[in-house]
């Protein structure tokens, strides 16, 4: 379960969130938070996902809980 204020420990798919929000800015330059939202369908860039929040980004606001999908090196960062 991640909660405002949390650094992303690994690549996560979110099955379950309360108006959670991301900084991407480590990983795309881009300042913007955004809302992580299960209910909108995968795209087909991993980062253009509503559902995905990436090792070494933040949780800004609000919970969620997931999955994690890849770890150290093998993440998105990585």
């Amino acid at each position: 379960m991640m909660n405002g204020g949390d650094n992303i420990p690994c690549d996560i798919v979110f099955f379950k969130t309360n108006e959670m929000k991301v900084n991407n800015a480590s990983l795309t330059g881009e300042a913007e938070e955004i809302l992580i939202d299960p209910a909108i369908p995968p795209m087909k860039n991993i980062f253009e996902t509503k559902n995905v929040g990436f090792f070494g980004c933040m949780c800004t606001a609000g919970k969620g809980t997931g999955i994690c999908f890849k770890t150290g090196d093998n993440t998105c960062i990585g």
